[in-house]
């Protein structure tokens, strides 16, 4: 079900006759990634890790053939795990998008299309620039300020009356 979906998306896409570049990014979105988590927990219950396939936890594929399939691979992926971030501050931030374009360009899922290091790097600021935008930390006020605060602007607009 979990590797499925880009299958599916993209049969869904031809079926809405979505132009056959926007299906070829949604059935190229993952590559041949591994799906870590199901294979990580799979090799923890086998008996012999052995007997634990990593080909049956990977997307079908294939690679991103396009610089506009491979930035969708990567804005998926790093949405993803900075989401999961307990507490988002721009380093821890920009510190994940770089391991995971670095896992991506390790796992060859990158050598299928014409990205060079330095749209890499274009793209990992992209990324960080918008994501901490996102999900900074919001600061936590003290009843006192924002009650002073309400009480200024309240001041200020009769004023402006």
């Amino acid at each position: 079900i979990i590797t499925s979906h880009t299958r599916d998306g993209a049969e869904m896409a031809a079926e809405a006759k979505l132009p056959k570049v926007v299906t070829d990014i949604i059935e190229q979105h993952h590559g041949t990634s591994l799906v870590s988590y199901f294979f990580h927990r799979a090799l923890e219950e086998a008996r012999d890790e052995k007997t634990v396939n990593e080909e049956d936890f990977r997307y079908e594929g294939p690679k991103p053939q396009t610089k506009e399939a491979a930035l969708v691979m990567m804005a998926d992926s790093v949405e993803a795990a900075v989401r999961s971030l307990q507490k988002p501050t721009p380093g821890r931030i920009e510190g994940l998008v770089r391991r995971i374009i670095k896992e991506k360009l390790h796992d060859g899922q990158l050598d299928e299309c014409d990205l060079t290091f330095k749209d890499l790097d274009v793209i990992a600021n992209a990324f960080v620039r918008v994501l901490s935008g996102i999900f900074h930390a919001r600061v936590e006020y003290p009843e006192t300020v924002i009650k002073e605060i309400e009480r200024r602007k309240a001041r200020d607009a009769s004023a402006r009356k």
